[in-house]
């Protein structure tokens, strides 16, 4: 198997059709399909099957496709490898989610610098899902999750109260604690599906427990989370202070105190995952993130 192959494979599967992809890659159409051919002998499976409107990838296909993002993502970064094995440099690979509190973040980062300069960190943003992907495969060295994984170590790191914020003028402005049966009728946004799976699932069970009739509307939270908002014409956006703080400056942000099914707070832990034995440069970094997290008020 070639990475080449891979590279084709992944083209003609985006364009749906072998003469399109043929010309984006400057080869001919037969050669291409030679190529797809060797790849599916070499795999043992079928990847792409003829349709009256070009291709289609087969389920073999879908889950190549998959996997593709992450070994791509893997060769961009083999410069990044080279050059600081090459500075005696030891890279530890991280993933991060969404909404990482950068306070920890930075505090992370300089603390690592003074503790372990001969370390590097090399981040990876993906999903808790993703990362335990990630872990599994050797992928990435250390996963920040939101939920415990029983396949690898976890250690909790740090919690994030969990509320909603409020555009100016909002009625629920200036209120000290918010309950999911105040946000009825009204159109709440939250993390888009695969984002914070989890912690959604359980605000919304825990909505409709309290008789909420509420509209969620999905989005991903980036830089233009306001102007989404703002589109969106929100009542409320279900997220953490420091992401309200950095995404909604000017709107108001205010707790959540309703707990879930079983009598649990709903707000936002964030575990340490790795795989054991873990190599001394990746128990360093774990160290680290323990004592950031006692330190960071967050």
């Amino acid at each position: 198997m070639e990475l080449r192959q891979l590279t084709y494979f992944s083209k003609v599967a985006e364009v749906r059709s072998f003469s399109k992809a043929a010309a984006i890659l400057h080869m001919t159409q037969p050669s291409l399909s030679r190529q797809i051919m060797a790849l599916e002998r070499e795999l043992g499976q079928s990847l792409l099957e003829r349709t009256p409107q070009g291709v289609e990838p087969t389920p073999a296909g879908l889950g190549l496709l998959d996997h593709l993002d992450t070994v791509f993502e893997q060769v961009e970064r083999i410069p990044e490898v080279v050059r600081t094995a090459g500075e005696q440099v030891r890279l530890v690979r991280v993933g991060v989610p969404q909404g990482l509190p950068q306070p920890w973040g930075f505090t992370l980062l300089d603390t690592l610098a003074g503790r372990a300069p001969s370390l590097r960190l090399s981040l990876h943003e993906a999903t808790t899902e993703e990362q335990r992907q990630l872990l599994q495969n050797g992928l990435i060295d250390i996963g920040l999750l939101h939920t415990e994984a029983s396949e690898v170590h976890c250690e909790k790191l740090f919690t994030q109260r969990i509320g909603v914020a409020v555009p100016p003028g909002s009625a629920l402005a200036g209120r000290d604690a918010i309950r999911f049966a105040d946000l009825d009728g009204a159109r709440v946004m939250a993390h888009a599906a695969g984002e914070v799976d989890v912690e959604v699932s359980r605000m919304q069970a825990a909505s409709t427990a309290a008789g909420a009739g509420t509209e969620w509307l999905f989005r991903r939270f980036s830089e233009h989370s306001w102007l989404i908002a703002l589109a969106s014409e929100v009542d409320a956006v279900l997220v953490t202070h420091l992401s309200a703080t950095r995404h909604l400056p000017d709107w108001s942000w205010i707790p959540v105190s309703d707990r879930d099914a079983e009598g649990r707070s709903l707000d936002i832990d964030t575990f340490a995952a790795r795989r054991d034995p873990a190599p001394t440069a990746v128990r360093t970094v774990v160290d680290t993130m323990r004592s950031v997290s006692a330190a960071v008020d967050l």
